[in-house]
């Protein structure tokens, strides 16, 4: 049995239940039999629509000691189970408590020792190397790297296509927009649009306070589609040929797409993740929205204009993306386990 220890809530990103199901998913495919631990019954609802089986430890999320007794009693029930723990609350009084009862690793990038895990995953653009070389030397197996980015299946073993020419434009913040992006972006390609014959496919996420504005201002332009409660977005990506998306885990879809990206942060937490891929020249990055949006926003203009007129140096960001994430990270991660 595999395990993960996973929650979500108001205040922890639902990027982790993501990312813990797309591994859930391939290690079923994999024969393998899985089920999620969890503080509460936050996350049911998702865990039931991709029918995978849970427990509910009736615990503090942000205190894993306080379901260290239950955890213990699930674990106890199975032959060598495996317990991967998703969560930055994860300390290495957790983990030393759990090491008799399973093969325990953690799936995240928190820089402090967690003890003698017998697996770690981080799928980081920014890794200190010599960090988990002198830390992690007691038979821990190191999975390091943006290729082992646990992607969902509609993202693996896509075929990358290229057209001379952009016709389509994807423009995606996430579930937020807090600085308006969404609106700028448009407002200032609007005739750039009109003028290559472009269309931009803009996703308005659950929680964006300027929906009906959007709506009203683009509804009737035949350049903008806005897609709002998108079930599949790489069928939406598949038609793209260039993309302008914030800095998270939309990039890694984009990159096993093969779709070239210019990137920007919304959050202080996203740059330096955004920096480590602009040095792997998986993205092209324009900076930061929240301190300077309307600079921001040029800066995006003027690469969105650059790769519209060089097909050569689209072509090179996209392949060299594609070549550093694949979308196979989940099956990597299980080979590399079992």
């Amino acid at each position: 049995m595999f395990f993960i220890r996973v929650d979500s809530n108001q205040t922890i990103s639902g990027g982790h239940i993501m990312r813990c199901l797309a591994i859930a998913k391939a290690l079923i495919i994999n024969g393998k039999d899985v089920t999620f631990l969890i503080a509460d019954d936050n996350p049911v609802e998702v865990l039931k629509q991709n029918r995978v089986s849970y427990v509910i430890l009736n615990s503090d999320w942000q205190d894993l000691m306080s379901d260290l007794e239950q955890t213990i009693k699930v674990l106890s029930q199975e032959n060598d189970p495996y317990l991967l723990i998703d969560t930055y609350c994860i300390t290495k009084e957790y983990v030393e408590g759990l090491k008799a009862y399973a093969k325990v690793g953690y799936l995240g990038s928190k820089s402090e020792y967690l003890g003698n895990l017998d697996f770690l995953i981080n799928y980081s653009s920014y890794i200190d190397y010599n960090y988990y070389k002198n830390n992690y030397f007691n038979g821990t197996k190191l999975l390091l790297g943006i290729s082992y980015a646990p992607l969902r299946d509609e993202f693996q073993n896509q075929e990358p296509h290229y057209r001379e020419q952009v016709r389509n434009i994807l423009i995606t913040t996430g579930n937020t927009d807090n600085d308006g992006m969404v609106g700028l972006l448009l407002d200032r390609l609007r005739y750039l649009l009109k003028e290559k014959n472009i269309i931009a496919n803009v996703i308005i996420g659950r929680m964006f306070n300027n929906k009906e504005l959007l709506h009203v201002k683009y509804d009737d332009n035949s350049n903008v589609k806005l897609y709002e409660n998108v079930s599949s977005m790489s069928t939406i990506m598949r038609n793209c040929d260039l993309a302008i998306s914030a800095n998270g885990t939309t990039i890694y879809e984009l990159s096993a797409m093969a779709i070239p990206t210019i990137s920007f942060a919304m959050v202080e937490e996203q740059v330096k993740s955004a920096e480590g891929l602009d040095a792997l020249r998986v993205i092209d990055y324009c900076g930061t929205s929240y301190t300077d949006v309307n600079k921001c926003v040029k800066a995006i203009i003027d690469k969105a204009l650059y790769y519209i007129e060089n097909y050569d140096n689209r072509i090179r960001l996209a392949q060299n993306a594609h070549n550093l994430i694949d979308g196979n990270g989940c099956q990597k991660i299980i080979d590399e386990l079992f």
